[in-house]
């Protein structure tokens, strides 16, 4: 079976049934997989909707694909989980954004702790937060998530422990006496989780 690529694009690119792709994903596309008029991809729209598409239009700018009727989406879990990872050594960071979007989680945001070894600012940080997003996008097609989980960060402990305070169920992973399985606070069908995991050295 040919491979069929799985793009995310924006609504708003999106009129009377045609999609428009350019940039990355059209040089990819074009150039990379060799796709021609006639090919298929698979279209993601963001908001929960994929289409299986058919490339009807290549310009100097891009590429036009003629959208089938929209499949809603059933890749997605039916509650909405952030991942809280508190800064790791290295590129272990790499590793939690693809299995953590591998596993379903809306969004992974970096977390500065008191026992972090790996201690980049805000300005370093945003430098790769690109690259970050790239293998959240990479993950999400491998495994045909139709939407592209978040990469976001980095903010302080006491931030994150507010915003997960705002969830419906809220969890710090901790290796301590006193903790209770997941199962057990799981029984009011949330709609919202927050999922807290400290470096290297655990949380003091």
């Amino acid at each position: 079976m040919a491979f069929i690529p799985r793009l995310y694009i924006a609504s708003d690119s999106i009129e009377n049934g045609r999609a428009f792709i350019s940039g990355s994903d059209a040089n990819h596309v074009l150039r990379v997989l060799r796709k021609s008029k006639g090919d298929s991809l698979h279209v993601c729209d963001m908001h929960g909707n994929s289409y299986n598409a058919t490339i009807d239009e290549i310009t100097q700018d891009g590429l036009y694909a003629i959208l089938g009727e929209p499949e809603k989406n059933n890749n997605e879990m039916p509650f909405r989980v952030s991942v809280y990872q508190c800064f790791p050594k290295g590129d272990k960071l790499e590793t939690v954004i693809q299995k953590a979007v591998e596993l379903g989680a809306h969004e992974i945001v970096a977390v500065m702790s008191e026992r972090c070894v790996a201690r980049p600012d805000a300005k370093a940080f945003a430098k790769r937060v690109e690259r970050l997003k790239k293998i959240s996008e990479s993950a999400a097609a491998q495994c045909g998530r139709n939407i592209i989980p978040e990469v976001r960060g980095i903010i302080s402990y006491e931030t994150a422990i507010k915003e997960i305070a705002e969830k419906d169920i809220g969890f710090i992973c901790y290796e301590g006496d006193g903790t209770q399985p997941i199962r057990q606070l799981l029984n009011d069908n949330p709609e919202t989780i927050g999922f807290l995991i400290g470096p290297e050295g655990g949380l003091s």
